[in-house]
């Protein structure tokens, strides 16, 4: 179904994006998502709706944010820092976390490959293997210039080709199995939830 930026823009204010905001991805989400463009049609759009804002702080950030605690870092990978100790030289330390948590992983094989290809997009895109794959389906250098991936209209662009090679239709409608797809894990499984079931009401 064709949306328009008007229709778009008071979809995404009744979801809790600011209007502001919304007014600046309205258009995006008009020309980006037209039929076809999702493999189960507009069936498929509240699971990706409610998962993107979650991810992208309601369309606030498409870069991850990386400046943790050492509480936070402790809470959020406690297999990586068990201890405050441990945490303590990458507390606000993006470069130096990305590249200790990413590093050798995600086809990242280069010093730096994980800072480079931290978290972008509106799905948190991570690793020079994902970045590899997006860059092959919208046919950018994502390799040589990683940071295009935070620019709105990638953004999204990006987003929908890393959802279409990674979230099967068979998942789709279970928060669970969609939300370990996407993030790997359950976090913020409640809010992924409560934004999946609005955006459904919204978009009938």
């Amino acid at each position: 179904m064709n949306r328009t930026p008007a229709e778009w823009n008071e979809i995404l204010v009744r979801l809790g994006v600011k209007p502001f905001t919304a007014a600046r991805w309205s258009t995006v989400f008009s020309d980006v998502i037209q039929p076809g463009t999702f493999s189960a049609g507009d069936d498929e759009l509240d699971d990706f709706l409610g998962q993107i804002l979650h991810e992208s702080a309601m369309l606030e950030r498409t870069e991850e944010a990386l400046s943790y605690s050492t509480t936070r870092l402790c809470s959020v990978w406690p297999k990586r820092f068990p201890s405050i100790a441990d945490a303590g030289p990458y507390a606000h330390n993006p470069e130096a976390l990305a590249n200790k948590v990413y590093g050798g992983r995600l086809g990242n094989t280069e010093p730096g490959d994980g800072y480079k290809y931290r978290g972008r997009g509106l799905v948190q895109i991570t690793g020079r293997a994902n970045y590899a794959a997006v860059a092959e389906a919208l046919r950018l250098d994502l390799i040589g210039l990683p940071e295009l991936l935070s620019e709105p209209a990638i953004a999204l662009r990006a987003s929908i080709a890393w959802w279409e090679g990674n979230i099967p239709d068979s998942v789709l409608g279970d928060i669970v199995k969609v939300s370990k797809r996407v993030n790997g894990g359950t976090v913020g499984l409640a809010e992924r939830e409560r934004l999946t079931d609005e955006a459904r009401n919204e978009l009938a």
